[in-house]
């Protein structure tokens, strides 16, 4: 009875471990959804009211796929680029002022997205759009001074991207190129905003 009971056993964990290696690995901690943090780097294009390059931004994303390769869910990213500019003289209206000045553009869009990624296990490139509404604030400050500007505006975002998961089931890296859009406008003292337009990347983690 010994000896049966013993190779039962043996038979027991020959079948548990065929059956394990038959499990497909799951590329994803869920392939059901996934979820992007990031860091944002930024470049300003045909913006005279701050358009230097900066890596002061992140990126949060998440998303649930409706069919194996369609994901739908919500984003909402922020980014500062600023610029020093030379000492001028500033027209105040019933006076002037010649001082240099620090400006700086804060950006918060959010809203929607739509997810298509071409599945091949641990590598996940894709392609997604988002799109919703931009927050900005224009901020100049000289001398002892401070004067900003509260916008909003329409926002749209074509990317390319990729994830990547080196280890099935765990926490993997998250790379992407991307384009805006968004429909602020705003003066600030003689400074004029008609759109902010803007080329950038993201690195971070995949859940």
């Amino acid at each position: 009875m010994k000896t049966i009971g013993f190779y039962l056993k043996r038979i027991a964990v020959a079948v548990a471990l065929i059956a394990l290696c038959n499990v497909p690995a799951k590329s994803q901690m869920s392939p059901d959804t996934y979820y992007n943090i990031d860091w944002q780097f930024n470049i300003p294009l045909g913006n005279d009211f701050s358009n230097h390059a900066s890596g002061w931004g992140m990126n949060f994303e998440a998303g649930y796929y409706v069919t194996p390769e369609l994901a739908l869910g919500a984003f909402l990213n922020f980014h500062t680029n600023n610029e020093y500019f030379d000492r001028t003289t500033i027209n105040m209206g019933t006076t002037a002022l010649n001082t240099d000045q620090q400006h700086s553009l804060f950006q918060l869009p959010f809203g929607l997205v739509a997810h298509y990624r071409f599945d091949y296990g641990g590598l996940q490139p894709y392609v997604a759009m988002k799109m919703g509404a931009a927050y900005a604030k224009m901020t100049s400050d000289f001398y002892i001074f401070e004067s900003d500007k509260d916008t909003w505006g329409f926002y749209a975002s074509p990317e390319v991207g990729i994830q990547m998961y080196p280890w099935p089931g765990n926490v993997g890296f998250h790379a992407a190129f991307y384009y805006s859009i968004s429909t602020n406008q705003g003066n600030l003292m003689t400074y004029d905003m008609n759109s902010i337009n803007s080329l950038g990347f993201r690195l971070g983690l995949s859940f």
